[in-house]
């Protein structure tokens, strides 16, 4: 067991997971967290529920664990069921008060209740900094800066992730550091800033290429794309969300396979290839319906919109583009004034 747990804060998760699977019994959170680490949220969250019957103190481990597999799923009732086991566990033992916390805020801000998020983050970041936590402190910052990106404060958001890397340097965090930089250079991204966000994915990128951590490589190819597309590269564009398409598919995460089928619906549309573009539409549409992607779903509803009135369908397109913004405005967001996107 100790030489698994070892494997598994090195970041060798594919090490830790056939440790594991070489063992005469099975040790259900251990394979949950090398699962986690893979990217494979969905067998992870199936390994934590049957890591829940051994023990109390197991089952707050792996309520924790759930609540980050559902999130990362977009699954918000099923994060937020996981996260308030957490929590209960957590008071009654007092054990893990602040990561269970934590949770909780994330479940929050997952469902767009992001002024009770943003309350309770900030509480936490202030614990953590009391208390040196680096680590700690660099997590809620990197969860903050990405509530402020949905809210639209750009400038609180790029100085929240600037802030959550520094954390994550001093904590020697490489992994942090990365998904800090993810964050940073979205931000920057949709803020128009598109040499430096490209600088950011290419860091990135650079730090997770080595390492078993498939989300943070489809992330980065994603991301890269998105930056690609936005420059007018879109070949280069288009090959990088193939890769990511690839890598995401290859987890089941369908909600950021979404924004892949999106990214590229829009270069189809750049390209006038109309059909092709609706196509893609209509696969993000379905793939974000249900996974507590707001925004996704905002994007492909204008898109699907701006589509139809080049396709001479005037009525169809004002139609729909009065049904996104109504979205839009019912989820608190401001997708419609995102100009560089």
């Amino acid at each position: 067991m100790e030489k698994i747990e070892a494997l598994l804060d090195r970041g060798e998760f594919k090490k830790a997971l056939a440790a594991v699977k070489a063992g005469g019994r099975r040790d259900p959170y251990l394979e949950g967290e090398a699962l986690r680490g893979l990217g494979l949220f969905a067998e992870a969250a199936r390994s934590y529920s049957r890591a829940a019957a051994g023990g109390v103190e197991y089952a707050l481990e792996a309520a924790l664990g759930s609540a980050r597999c559902r999130r990362a799923l977009g699954d918000a009732p099923k994060a937020f069921a996981a996260a308030k086991k957490a929590l209960t566990l957590s008071k009654r033992l007092r054990l893990l008060r602040d990561e269970a916390e934590l949770e909780w805020a994330l479940a929050l801000r997952l469902a767009g209740k992001l002024d009770q998020a943003e309350k309770m983050l900030l509480r936490l970041l202030k614990g953590y900094r009391l208390d040196r936590d680096h680590a700690g402190a660099s997590f809620v910052l990197w969860a903050l800066g990405g509530l402020y990106r949905l809210r639209g404060r750009y400038a609180e958001g790029l100085k929240t992730f600037e802030d959550a890397r520094a954390a994550a340097a001093k904590a020697g965090d490489r992994a942090a550091e990365g998904y800090a930089l993810f964050g940073l250079g979205g931000l920057l991204r949709v803020a128009g800033f598109m040499g430096r966000a490209l600088d950011c994915y290419v860091r990135a990128r650079r730090t997770f290429a080595r390492t078993d951590d498939t989300f943070a490589r489809a992330y980065a190819e994603c991301g890269t794309a998105n930056v690609l597309r936005q420059l007018g590269r879109l070949d280069e564009a288009w090959a990088g969300y193939e890769r990511a398409h690839e890598l995401y598919s290859s987890l089941s995460d369908w909600a950021d396979l979404g924004f892949v089928e999106w990214g590229m619906g829009e270069i189809l549309r750049r390209n006038g290839d109309f059909r092709g573009a609706f196509a893609r539409y209509k696969a993000a549409e379905k793939l974000f319906k249900g996974r507590s992607e707001p925004r996704g779903e905002a994007l492909t509803m204008l898109s699907m919109a701006q589509l139809r009135y080049l396709m001479g369908d005037a009525a169809g397109a004002e139609k729909a583009h009065a049904a996104a913004l109504n979205f839009i405005k019912r989820h608190g967001l401001h997708t419609h004034l995102e100009t560089f996107t």
